[in-house]
């Protein structure tokens, strides 16, 4: 048995195809009403399947043309649509002359089941035309009232995706603009630099201290400093292999003055062009406490290493202290040996002192001890501290 599909969707076509030839059936397809009465006029056809929502033809038209054809006219046609699915879209295809309407989408098996109590179980001898109910102008007219009552429907659902756009639409400006962080989308050049800024939120307008407009008339280059827009290429072949990349960096402000930031940069396309999200975290605090940080680890090894050589300036003259004890009386070698002792506990002290400073200072350095991107002229590889 041939069955002819009618459907401008391709997947439609494709799964009805494995479906019914799964079955045994021989299958043809065609993307619009015309070109199904082309095929029927050409080929030996035993059913039509046809959607209704068609180019140049729809299955409304199709259903009327073949059943107002003396030679097509026996041939078994279904309806099957996802568009039409109102009990006036129904009665409407039956008065065409329809012998079936299906929804989709439908169980696989039940659909089978249709076609064979359509086809498998009427003697083809038996089959009759089903007479067509309206006139010329009383199917024109419904025709039009279905074409526009689906019109209407697809206007509403137009309506209420577009409302859903605009929400989704007005959540995402929200995260955009109400970041803590600067956002910055630029551009990369053909040639694998950084380009023109497409858009920015107003943290990063606050940050630079550019307005909203200036900050989208700039290129990268004249928001970076020198020395970060030259170091840009070396990371350049890390970011275009993992799309990802995190590395600390400089941006200048409007007023000139150099503002530390860590980077998070993404890339990714739009409609073939390469465009990089930064995400911008400004860290002269951070960058400030690790001076301090830097500075107090090097003021208690300073405090240590001082510690060690006044415990040493002290302990040597106690030494010679001792030796001198035996030329003394027993009276005077017991004060000088107490004197001895306590000058000894304090130097004790000091040593416990030193060790925990020590740990302090151990402590202090694996704070500052994280890895990171740092903008180094000297170093191009991710670096300790």
């Amino acid at each position: 048995m041939n069955v002819l599909i009618v459907d401008d969707q391709y997947i439609n076509r494709y799964l009805l195809e494995k479906l019914l030839t799964g079955y045994g059936y021989s299958v043809l397809s065609t993307e619009d009403g015309m070109q199904a009465l082309e095929t029927l006029r050409t080929e030996h056809v035993d059913l039509i399947i046809s959607d209704i929502l068609l180019p140049k033809m729809d299955g409304f038209q199709l259903c009327r043309e073949v059943k107002k054809d003396p030679e097509l006219a026996k041939i078994p046609f279904i309806f099957y649509t996802a568009a039409y699915t109102e009990q006036k879209d129904r009665e409407f295809a039956e008065s065409l002359g329809a012998d079936s309407f299906i929804i989709k989408p439908t169980d696989p098996a039940e659909f089978i089941a249709i076609i064979r109590d359509l086809i498998h179980e009427i003697p083809e001898e038996h089959i009759e035309s089903k007479t067509i109910i309206l006139g010329e102008n009383e199917y024109l007219t419904e025709h039009n009232k279905r074409l526009i009552h689906q019109l209407e429907k697809k206007l509403s659902e137009l309506e209420d995706v577009n409302k859903a756009l605009r929400i989704s639409e007005k959540r995402y400006k929200n995260l955009f603009e109400y970041a803590n962080d600067a956002i910055i989308l630029h551009e990369i050049t053909p040639n694998g630099e950084f380009g023109r800024i497409l858009e920015a939120n107003n943290v990063a307008s606050s940050l630079l201290g550019y307005t909203h407009e200036e900050l989208l008339s700039k290129h990268m280059a004249e928001i970076d400093t020198a020395k970060q827009f030259a170091h840009y290429q070396e990371f350049m072949s890390t970011l275009l292999e993992k799309k990802h990349l995190t590395f600390e960096g400089e941006h200048i402000a409007k007023d000139g003055h150099v503002i530390p930031v860590e980077l998070s940069a993404h890339l990714f396309e739009e409609n073939g062009t390469r465009l990089c999200l930064i995400i911008c975290r400004d860290i002269t605090f951070r960058k400030q406490a690790m001076e301090e940080l830097k500075r107090a680890v090097s003021q208690i090894d300073d405090n240590l290493h001082q510690i060690a050589i006044l415990g040493d300036q002290i302990r040597n003259p106690l030494t010679v202290i001792m030796s001198c004890c035996d030329e003394c009386t027993m009276k005077e070698h017991d004060k000088v040996i107490q004197a001895i002792k306590k000058i000894d506990a304090c130097i004790q002290k000091l040593d416990l002192g030193s060790l925990k400073s020590e740990k302090v200072r151990n402590v202090l350095l694996g704070l500052n001890g994280y890895k990171t991107y740092e903008i180094n002229p000297d170093r191009q590889h991710p670096v300790q501290g």
